[in-house]
């Protein structure tokens, strides 16, 4: 991108780049150029030196807006003599270099950008190139401090939750005599790229009347189900079918919605039939199954000898009506054999 300098006021410069089906808007805005460093140079050789920016449609500081990049070429003598300092339109101090780089000159083309692998003060003048602030002190006025650890401060935790529109300033103090400098440009870039959230209720479900089912959203940082819910997985158990509807929001990004149906099927129904019920001791029994619902179908049912003697059995179906064989046990009694269904599920819910 081109560089427009000497300009009395901000200019707004941005980028789009698609990839797929993610969208990033990289937005760029430059401060004021072409001020003496100090302010009175050539005359006055101590004193501060700020350029403003005023920001607009950048929104607030997060989790889909995040600082990219402030860049600086900045002419100077001596550049162990002065620090710099960038300054939010809420008054939060980013130190980004002070007292660095001794008796050389200039800062040219220096990139301050949480996502370098160096720091300021692993560079040597005219510093060119992507470096980390270096993050150690808030305040703006020499003598600055080389504790506490490097990196302290960033740019993520300084702006974060703060909104990114206003001015902003880039702080400049030249607090020795004698050598002077030129501040030729510099600007700040955002980075808008950040997804905005969308949402997913999961997937629709079919149930019994007043059956426990898991709802699980996902896509966002907070969750309001039309239930009144405000955590992403909630269990409901309606009676009719129902539709159920999740907003998601991620901060500073918007908000998005999905709706998931909960259908209620009827409970499946089943009647045990013989055509003779008299059964001789070692003897087997034909039992005929016919069910209502959706095969296929899972049914428990016990035998209850008339001395209390019971046995569990699981039958699987896979239409509405079939046949089993019932068997008692070696040595049962002469009396009733009880044949009892305790639970038939089928494709959507189960009736115990």
């Amino acid at each position: 991108m081109m560089k427009r300098k000497n300009l009395p006021h901000c200019l707004l410069a941005f980028l789009l780049f698609l990839h797929g089906a993610a969208f990033g808007q990289i937005v760029t805005f430059s401060g004021t150029g072409n001020l003496p460093v100090p302010p009175g140079a050539p005359a006055q050789t101590v004193g501060v030196t700020q350029s403003t920016c005023s920001v607009t449609g950048v929104g607030i500081i997060g989790t889909c807006v995040t600082i990219e990049s402030v860049e600086i070429d900045l002419l100077h003598t001596f550049d162990g003599d002065i620090g710099i300092l960038l300054i939010g339109p809420g008054g939060q101090v980013l130190e980004l270099s002070t007292s660095n780089g001794g008796g050389g000159d200039n800062f040219t083309n220096t990139v301050f950008t949480d996502n370098a692998g160096s720091f300021i003060t692993t560079g040597a003048p005219p510093f060119t190139g992507a470096f980390r602030p270096e993050g150690r002190v808030t305040n703006l006025t020499n003598p600055y401090s080389n504790a506490p650890a490097l990196g302290t401060h960033t740019f993520a935790n300084t702006y974060n939750g703060t909104n990114g529109d206003g001015t902003w300033t880039l702080y400049i103090n030249d607090y020795v005599a004698i050598d002077i400098g030129l501040l030729l440009s510099w600007s700040i870039t955002f980075n808008l790229g950040g997804l905005p959230p969308v949402a997913n209720a999961g997937p629709d479900a079919s149930k019994c009347p007043g059956q426990n089912t898991l709802l699980s959203a996902s896509g966002g940082g907070t969750y309001q189900w039309s239930t009144g819910a405000t955590t992403a997985n909630i269990s409901v158990a309606p009676t009719t079918t129902t539709t159920y509807t999740v907003t998601v929001s991620t901060a500073g990004c918007g908000t998005d919605t999905d709706e998931v149906i909960v259908t209620i099927q009827d409970a499946p129904t089943i009647a045990l039939t013989v055509d003779n019920p008299d059964l001789c001791q070692g003897d087997c029994q034909t039992v005929t199954a016919t069910m209502t619902g959706t095969p296929p179908f899972s049914l428990t049912y016990k035998t209850i000898a008339s001395n209390g003697a019971q046995t569990t059995f699981t039958q699987t179906f896979s239409s509405l009506s079939e046949t089993f064989q019932v068997c008692p046990p070696p040595g049962t009694a002469v009396g009733s054999l009880q044949v009892q269904a305790t639970s038939l599920t089928d494709a959507n819910c189960t009736c115990n």
